[in-house]
């Protein structure tokens, strides 16, 4: 009975990923103002879509939860660390001579309406992959499961580009859905992700090195730098799961 729940979130997992192809697919066929970027609206679409499965798989507690504006504070925080991953192949690569500071060239320029839609990229991108539906699964499923499951999704729909080079984003792109969604566990939010995967899209830096195997961007010591966090929290997982199961069991 147990596997057969288990295989049920997988499906749920699975179906919103379908979920997710369709909203973009209905979005693109939408007319639209030319000033209306179509972000915004799969964004609103995802929450409608978010809002629509906690009241069918009854989770509007931890819709509350997840979704707390006093948790907006990880936002920040996301942000600086998210820039931080991005940005630390490049300055290792400065450190060691590989790269010049004259070869550097910041990604994106700093207007508003660059980061209101870099910004509604993410949490759409986020509201697919960790949607609240995911706290449903979680009945059945543990964190790290789902996480490597995301994971493992995440670098397939990226296969979907014909120029997506498996063996070296690969990794990168594992770790990076399984560390967002192990976050997303951890600290019972959904602000992090947003955050992390905006710091580390807007703060990129480019160089000539940015498809080297090694310091570019997606490259081997990104996919190494992200395995050390996801592994640092599937530790501090397992860890909270035995506190509250020792928890359970002792007498009151």
């Amino acid at each position: 009975m147990k596997r057969k729940e288990e295989l049920k979130s997988y499906f749920t997992i699975i179906a919103y990923l379908v979920v997710g192809f369709i909203i973009m697919g209905v979005v693109q066929l939408l007319r639209r103002p030319d000033w209306m970027n179509s972000s915004f609206i799969i964004l609103l679409l995802f929450v409608i879509v978010n809002i629509a499965t906690a009241n069918i798989f009854g989770l509007n507690n931890e819709i509350k939860i997840f979704w707390s504006l006093r948790k907006i504070i990880y936002l920040p925080i996301g942000f600086v660390i998210g820039g931080l991953i991005a940005t630390t192949p490049v300055l290792i690569g400065l450190l060691t001579g590989l790269i010049s500071k004259n070869e550097l060239i910041l990604n994106t320029a700093f207007t508003t309406s660059s980061i209101l839609i870099t910004l509604a990229i993410v949490a759409w991108e986020e509201l697919w992959f960790r949607g609240i539906f995911l706290n449903h699964c979680h009945k059945n499923l543990s964190p790290i499961k789902i996480s490597i499951t995301i994971g493992l999704l995440f670098m397939l729909v990226h296969m979907l580009n014909p120029e997506m080079n498996l063996l070296k984003k690969g990794p990168t792109l594992f770790f990076a859905g399984a560390f967002l969604t192990i976050a997303y566990f951890y600290f019972r939010t959904i602000w992090l992700p947003i955050g992390l995967h905006f710091g580390n899209n807007y703060l990129s830096l480019q160089t000539k090195f940015e498809n080297h195997w090694l310091f570019g961007n997606e490259g081997y010591l990104g996919a190494f730098i992200l395995a050390g966090f996801f592994l640092v929290l599937v530790k501090l997982t397992i860890n909270k799961t035995k506190r509250h199961e020792i928890k359970d069991v002792q007498p009151n």
